[in-house]
């Protein structure tokens, strides 16, 4: 059932959704490698959180997709797990017959690879908040302000506590606006600087991963 908030609706992340959502992952964060190659490093990464998630929320208006919010629960069931990795390795192999579409992958692979070894880090801290995971949090650039991040934040937090999970992390890095946790209240964790580089430019000593917290 889907959740009115106003003109914005909010409802369960549906296979109609991939290709808007491919969409949306490559402009906001692979617009380095316009077209072909970044549409298919989004849709590995892409089905690389499908395959682990357990419950979903998409943020729509007038059938535009302006967000999606992805959550792993670890004692949650994944549906089409098996789909979602047939549909990546697809992508892979067809992206490897393209060198921008490769380094584009390479790149944006390199950094779930860096941020999954740092959420295994936390991971065995055996914290309450590694009860589930936020593996997606996204809002379209054009939809900035509008309070469509707090309110998949806040459908993330009720679901939750309706099933008495004692938490929640996520990974993130200094492409997003790091301060929008501050904002909504979550805990700073831990700041890693990322050995990820981009194609042609030097290690940025500055450039940070973080997990950011929350008990409920």
């Amino acid at each position: 059932m889907s959740e009115n908030v106003g003109e914005l609706a909010l409802r369960p992340f549906e296979k109609r959704d991939f290709h808007p959502l491919v969409t949306l992952i490559a402009k906001t964060w692979l617009a380095d490698f316009p077209g072909q190659p970044g549409e298919l490093a989004s849709t590995v990464e892409l089905c690389d959180y499908l395959g682990h998630t357990t419950w979903s929320l998409v943020a729509e208006r007038q059938g535009t997709l302006l967000g999606a919010v992805l959550l792993a629960e670890k004692d949650g069931e994944v549906a089409d797990a098996d789909e979602w990795h047939d549909r990546g390795a697809a992508a892979e192999r067809e992206a490897a017959q393209s060198p921008d579409a490769t380094r584009a992958m390479d790149l944006e692979m390199a950094g779930v690879v860096e941020g999954a070894g740092l959420a295994l880090d936390y991971e065995k801290t055996g914290a309450p908040e590694t009860a589930a995971t936020l593996k997606l949090l996204i809002v379209s650039p054009e939809a900035r302000g509008l309070g469509i991040g707090r309110k998949l934040i806040d459908a993330v937090r009720a679901h939750l506590r309706k099933r008495g999970v004692a938490g929640y992390y996520l990974l993130t890095d200094d492409n997003c606006d790091v301060s929008f946790y501050d904002h909504m209240g979550l805990s700073r964790e831990v700041r890693r600087r990322s050995e990820v580089t981009w194609p042609g430019e030097e290690p940025d000593a500055d450039f940070g991963i973080y997990v950011y917290s929350e008990r409920l």
